[in-house]
């Protein structure tokens, strides 16, 4: 694993960046036809909402003449549809998300007075220290033009969020609250410039303690942001640093694959004889903007269809966490905090009656447990129900598969379950396992189990169960990581090597999802991106289930269940339109259980995701697999 111990396996390969500005609307369009913002249900259709987003793009110590704004408009989207990435890696076009964003693009640049207070602002919070551990190697580097320097700054990256997010507001007139806005930060060349990076400090691992962000030069940032509401900031004046590995201007190349490995240097590397010329800085930052900030943050795509995870009427969102004991000198149920996870899943989405369950097989674990791990891993040659699909790895998936049953509790019928199987084990006995992973079904994309792995090695690294979990069940209910996605106009997927490589920096945000581990929290952007996914789904599920009902004779039976769905489909839409997703998502969903309860009661059967299960197996399609990433290393 090239640059590994938190990495990925990728999906496909990779392309381009985008966002901008305006004021929002909504144009839902069933079948081609506009419908009103305000309405209600309409039966039997697939609508389309529509919203314009508004993206600012703010130069906070870069001078007009700096920045080629034709250059960097010409790599940003105009548009974003979020479509459920898993199905495409098997061929299939999977639901249609019923969402599409047009991407408005707003320009300006500070003056002296607020890059004065800003600059001020960092360094009265700033903390002094030592070059890091990359800013030294930087200055090791052979074409490196000029050395780090110390004292260097160490700044609290969500402080410098909040305050640019509300100077924004309150000098440059942006509203934070329905607009998206990058801030891209230049510090160099003024006098008082001084070497820095950006932390985040507050947030231990909950069953280690190991801070990551204090005690790890590979987490200190050049960017942030997503913490306080629809801002992140981009500094190249900050680092180098280790996330992107922006501090090697040695190597183009990283991996040896004979591609360069596309990232952005600090700023002064933008020079004649520098590592890049200085004609590139406009577009690296439309790169930026596009392949990070739109793609990944603002408007990405979810991996799994979170409608797959939908519980029935008065049913409950189940996270089953299961512990499997390969280790006699340790307990894994020492290594979650279920009471942590809980909080982290019911406060990301309310609109569920969550039931979270960890509980420990008894040993002897059954047969067959320990050798399915082994035979993933590749530490037994053993044959197994993998080779229906023709790769090893898939022994994991399809064994606990086969023995559900025997791990996971029989709940309630209208109860969606996530299962989670969790081992405890040394790496002698289970292999080089990653962190964990949210697998599929192996056949059309659709999630099926989630997979974490703990023992004496991962935990010395300073990871237990709990965040693992945490993560790998964001996945499983749709999240994406901020450093892969989709590229909706250009039409492929990508993660951060070869020409993305700067993909990276989309970690530098504020979310589980990432792999730079200084928080453990779903953010906004998390946030917005599933409740819009939700909120369009939900009310296009009973769009197609109230087709079922009008055509039924007895419909009139049912008419104050309808009645109420679409007073529910009035508010969702509401909500949307003035971006309060939350709501949007919650009265979504209440509209669904009011016309899933009319169906119901008229005999009609209930409105699922369509799976393609008897699709032969496609053999070794890509997963996403989430091994522990130390750069330092």
């Amino acid at each position: 694993m090239n640059h590994a111990i938190r990495s990925t396996v990728w999906w496909r390969r990779v392309v381009l960046v985008l966002l901008l500005m305006a004021f929002l609307s909504i144009v839902p369009a069933a079948f081609g036809q506009d419908v009103e913002p305000d309405a209600g249900l309409t039966p039997g259709a697939t609508v389309t909402y529509r919203q314009t987003l508004p993206v600012n793009l703010v130069f906070v110590g870069y001078e007009k003449e700096d920045i080629d704004l034709a250059a960097l408009k010409q790599q940003l989207p105009a548009t974003y549809a979020p479509l459920v990435r898993s199905t495409q890696f098997y061929g299939l076009p999977g639901r249609d998300m019923g969402l599409s964003f047009d991407l408005e693009y707003k320009t300006q640049f500070t003056n002296q007075a607020f890059e004065d207070d800003y600059f001020a602002y960092l360094a009265s919070i700033a903390e002094s220290g030592d070059p890091t551990l990359f800013q030294t190697f930087y200055n090791e580097q052979i074409n490196n033009v000029l050395d780090v320097t110390g004292p260097v700054w160490y700044i609290d990256g969500p402080s410098a969020e909040q305050w640019l997010m509300d100077a924004g507001r309150s000098r440059l007139g942006i509203n934070p609250d329905k607009s998206y806005t990058i801030y891209f930060v230049n510090w160099y060349d003024r006098p008082d410039f001084r070497f820095h990076v950006y932390t985040k400090t507050d947030s231990p691992d909950p069953d280690t303690g190991h801070n990551f962000g204090a005690s790890q030069d590979s987490r200190k940032m050049i960017a942030w942001g997503g913490t306080h509401g629809r801002t992140w900031f981009y500094d190249l004046s900050a680092g180098p640093e280790a996330w992107t590995n922006n501090f090697d201007v040695d190597n183009p190349d990283l991996d040896g694959d004979g591609v360069e490995d596309y990232r952005m240097p600090p700023i002064w590397e933008y020079t004649d004889g520098g590592y890049r010329d200085p004609a590139a800085l406009s577009s690296d930052l439309g790169l930026v903007t596009r392949f990070v900030a739109v793609n990944l943050l603002f408007t990405t795509s979810p991996l799994y269809d979170p409608l797959v995870a939908a519980p029935g009427v008065g049913g409950r969102r189940v996270a089953h966490v299961e512990i499997l004991e390969m280790h006699r000198k340790s307990s894994g149920l020492d290594w979650i905090d279920m009471d942590f996870v809980a909080d982290e899943l019911i406060g990301f989405q309310p609109y569920y009656d969550w039931q979270p369950v960890v509980e420990r097989t008894r040993r002897p674990l059954p047969i067959g447990t320990r050798q399915a791990v082994r035979i993933a891993t590749g530490l037994s040659a053993r044959p197994g129900c993998w080779e229906e699909f023709g790769w090893a790895f898939a022994q994991l998936f399809c064994y606990f598969d086969k023995k559900y049953d025997v791990f996971v509790p029989e709940y309630g019928p209208k109860d969606y379950v996530a299962a989670a199987f969790g081992y405890n084990g040394s790496v002698a006995v289970m292999g080089n396992v990653p962190l964990g992973f949210a697998d599929d079904n192996w056949r059309d994309g659709t999630q099926s189990y989630v997979f974490m792995f703990t023992g004496p090695e991962i935990r010395s690294a300073g990871y237990g169960f709990t965040t693992t979990t945490i993560h790998e069940l964001g996945h499983h209910f749709g999240l994406s990581h901020p450093h892969d996605g989709h590229d909706s106009e250009l039409g492929f997927d990508y993660g951060p090597g070869n020409e993305f490589f700067f993909a990276w920096s989309g970690d530098e945000t504020h979310t589980m999802m990432s792999y730079i581990d200084v928080g453990w929290e779903f953010g906004r952007f998390d946030m917005d991106n599933m409740y819009r996914w939700e909120f369009a789904g939900y009310l296009n599920w009973a769009n197609q289930q109230l087709g079922d009902i009008e055509a039924h004779p007895d419909k009139a039976m049912v008419r104050g269940l309808v009645d109420a769905a679409d007073n529910h489909a009035r508010e969702a839409t509401k909500a949307f339109r003035r971006w309060d997703y939350l709501t949007a998502a919650t009265e979504g969903r209440m509209a669904y259980e009011a016309i899933a309860a009319a169906a119901e009661t008229l005999g009609l059967d209930a409105i699922r995701v369509a799976r393609s299960s008897e699709l032969p197996p496609t053999g070794a399609m890509p997963r996403v697999i989430d091994p522990i990433r130390f750069p330092d290393n």
